[in-house]
C-alpha cells in the first residue's frame, strides 16, 4: 500500500506521539525508572564522612507495587501508597559506635509524595510516647526531625525529607545530643537532599 504526502505526515505524527508516550514512562514515576532513580539517590561509600565509611548494607533498590506496604513499627500507616520503588543503604563506623541508614521512596507524582509526607509529619508529631520532635532547618520541600523517647535508643535521631516525588529518611545512631539535631545528621541530610534534587 502506498501513502500520499498527507498520509505519510499523519503516520509519522502518530509514530512520534506513540514514542513520546513510551519515553514518558521511562522517568522516575515508572516502576523500572523509579527503581533506578532510587538507586541513584542512595549515597555511595565515597560520599560518606570518613567515620561512616564501613558498608553495612550495599545500596540497593527495587520496584514496589503500590498498596503493598510492609508493616513497620518505624513508618506511618500506608507509607508506600502510591510508591513505585524503594531503596536502602547503610553505613557505620569501624568500631560500630555510629551508624547511618538511608531509605528513599519514589512516588508516582509530587502530589502523592506530598500526601505521604503529611503522614510522616503526623506520625512523628502525634506519637509523644515514641518520638520527640526536634527543631531543625528545613530540607527539600519539607522535612521533620525527631528522636526516640525510649532511653534504650537515646542516641537515635531521624530526619524525613520530601523533595519532588521522593521521600528520603536518614536515621543516625551515635548522637549524644538530646534536644538538638546532631551535626552529622544535618550533614547527611543536606547531602541526601541534594541527591534527590539532582534526580528530580
Amino acid at each position: 500500500m502506498r501513502f500520499g504526502v498527507g498520509q505519510k505526515a499523519q503516520r509519522v505524527g502518530v509514530v512520534a506521539l506513540a514514542m513520546s508516550f513510551a519515553l514518558a514512562g521511562c522517568g522516575s514515576g515508572s516502576k523500572l525508572g523509579g527503581a533506578q532513580a532510587a538507586e541513584d539517590i542512595l549515597p555511595p561509600r565515597e560520599s560518606m564522612p570518613t567515620e561512616l565509611r564501613t558498608v553495612t548494607d550495599e545500596p540497593s533498590s527495587r520496584a514496589k507495587a503500590p498498596k503493598k506496604c510492609s508493616v513497620a513499627p518505624d513508618k506511618p500507616s500506608g507509607w508506600c501508597k502510591g510508591a513505585v520503588a524503594v531503596g536502602d543503604a547503610a553505613y557505620g563506623s569501624s568500631d560500630k559506635s555510629k551508624s547511618a541508614r538511608f531509605n528513599v521512596v519514589v512516588y508516582r507524582s509530587d502530589y502523592v509524595a506530598k500526601k505521604a509526607f503529611r503522614k510522616w509529619e503526623s506520625y512523628a508529631q502525634s506519637s509523644p510516647t515514641k518520638y520527640r520532635t526536634l527543631k531543625a532547618e528545613t530540607f527539600g520541600s519539607g522535612s521533620v526531625a525527631f528522636a526516640d523517647v525510649d532511653p534504650a535508643y537515646k542516641d537515635h535521631q531521624e530526619l524525613v525529607i520530601r523533595e519532588a516525588n521522593f521521600i528520603g529518611t536518614v536515621k543516625y545512631d551515635g548522637s549524644r545530643l538530646q534536644d538538638a539535631v546532631d551535626p552529622t545528621l544535618l550533614k547527611l541530610s543536606k547531602m541526601f537532599t541534594e541527591r534527590m534534587r539532582q534526580e528530580g
